[in-house]
């Protein structure tokens, strides 16, 4: 027996590796590891990762190649990011400009780290696609279902949104903000403009007013689009206007806010609404401080009601327990805004659990004049039970316009 055979026996029987062979070894050593591309990875383990990502940065990734556009917009890589519990709440946005029937469409976005400038967010408004006979939402009503905004009523084409008068209509029009594509859903019964108000409540969207003011008193001046059936349902009427009040300065602009279970509609007076048994009831006296949501800048969040108190410049919420507006302690540094709302318009949405808290600025130089849009993340904890309390995460200017811009609207989606 060789001396090598009695080296690989020896080894065999004590349990220990056998030699390797010099060659074999340094043959090995040579190896180098091979580096994988992302691409490289087949489609459900590319969707995996870029549910992962924020809804932020899609914008960026969608330029990475042609793949990944069509999985960004696919409806498989929003069902896992569902699965996954990544969902967030998106802003989007759109500008109104007096002599401009066209409304520009925006959403907010996030740079790459790697381009954010110091002292910077790295959010802006980032504008996305709209065919031009759905451009003129400055005479609609919106409102988010998941990651759905409903276009309501408003001037149906481009050429029939006239800016010296009012533009009724019943159509319906809806924006996937996962895929940035329109659609058409079914026509309401009654024709409505931008005044009228609409609220997302126990499956279906109601929709009062926004018509002419012979409707205030007949009964289709408000009604219900069925999510789950497509249709249009009738509502009975609330009358929460006094229709011959006189000196009337206010038109019959009513607005809705669903809190709590329930569906609260405020104009002259305000009433409560029961799904149930399909009736209005009239709002208790010790409730009367809602009111305050007809006139101010308000939203809802996680079921707690926020307004913004521009005289006061504070930010406060509605205690339903006590029916008392509270404070939200805590809320610095955030710049001085002027209580004039021809001067500074402001808006506020729920950014997933947050305030999203937008305003505008006018500046004018002696070689630049513009509109910038504001954004603001603010924090909300609860302590004590009876306490609100605010952080000012980041606040930056998301977008440079033309001074020439009117106004703007908020809506956040579930994307």
């Amino acid at each position: 027996m060789s001396s090598k055979s009695k080296s690989r026996s020896s080894a065999a029987t004590s349990g220990k590796d056998p030699p390797r062979d010099k060659k074999m070894k340094k043959s090995s050593l040579a190896t180098e590891p091979t580096s994988i591309s992302i691409l490289s990875l087949p489609d459900d383990l590319l969707i995996n990762c870029l549910a992962r990502v924020s809804r932020l940065y899609y914008h960026f990734l969608s330029r990475v190649s042609k793949r990944f556009r069509s999985i960004i917009a696919s409806p498989e890589l929003y069902a896992t990011r569902s699965r996954l519990n990544r969902t967030e709440k998106c802003i989007y946005l759109y500008l109104r400009f007096p002599f401009d029937p066209k409304t520009y469409w925006l959403t907010l976005s996030g740079l790459p780290c790697r381009n954010v400038a110091n002292g910077s967010s790295g959010y802006y408004m980032e504008q996305i696609p709209c065919p031009n006979y759905l451009r003129p939402a400055q005479s609609s009503t919106l409102v988010s279902v998941g990651s759905d905004i409903y276009k309501i009523g408003g001037a149906n084409h481009l050429h029939e949104c006239k800016i010296w008068k009012r533009n009724y209509c019943v159509s319906v029009s809806v924006l996937d903000c996962r895929t940035h594509t329109w659609r058409q859903a079914p026509g309401m019964g009654m024709a409505r403009n931008a005044n009228a108000t609409a609220t997302l409540f126990d499956g279906k969207i109601y929709v009062a007013g926004g018509c002419d003011e012979e409707y205030v008193s007949k009964p289709n001046w408000i009604e219900a689009f069925d999510l789950e059936t497509q249709t249009w349902v009738p509502v009975t009427n609330p009358r929460i206007f006094r229709l011959y009040e006189e000196d009337r300065v206010k038109g019959f602009e009513a607005k809705s806010v669903s809190l709590e279970g329930k569906l609260y509609i405020f104009g002259d007076e305000a009433a409560v609404y029961n799904p149930e048994e399909g009736k209005w009831s009239e709002l208790g006296r010790e409730m009367y401080g809602m009111f305050r949501v007809e006139r101010g800048c308000h939203c809802v969040i996680d079921d707690v009601l926020f307004l913004w108190d521009r005289y006061k410049r504070v930010f406060k919420w509605y205690d339903s327990k006590s029916y008392l507006w509270k404070d939200l302690i805590g809320v610095e540094g955030l710049p001085e805004l002027s209580p004039d709302p021809q001067v500074c318009q402001v808006e506020m949405v729920d950014l997933g659990g947050k305030i999203g808290f937008l305003w505008d600025q006018y500046l004018y130089t002696a070689t630049n004049q513009e509109c910038r849009v504001w954004c603001a993340g603010i924090a909300l904890e609860r302590r004590d039970g009876d306490e609100m309390w605010g952080k000012v995460e980041w606040f930056d200017s998301v977008l440079r316009t033309h001074q020439s811009c009117s106004s703007f609207h908020v809506v956040s989606a579930s994307v």
